[in-house]
């Protein structure tokens, strides 16, 4: 019987929401730190944020 302690890390494995292409370990943790959907570097890059939107319509 094996009782050595083992470890059960899920291996996160995603998807950008809007190409479908798998993300990087950066892309992910860039995701999860900002509390965005999770998005390739080219998606990522197209976003403006919410506030930058409105001085750009006005």
């Amino acid at each position: 019987m094996d009782l050595e302690e083992h470890s059960l890390d899920p291996v996160i494995e995603r998807q950008c929401s809007e190409c479908g292409a798998k993300l990087t370990s950066q892309e992910i943790q860039a995701s999860l730190d900002a509390g965005t959907p999770f998005l390739c570097t080219v998606h990522a890059a197209e976003e403006v944020p919410l506030e930058d939107e409105d001085q750009l319509e006005g």
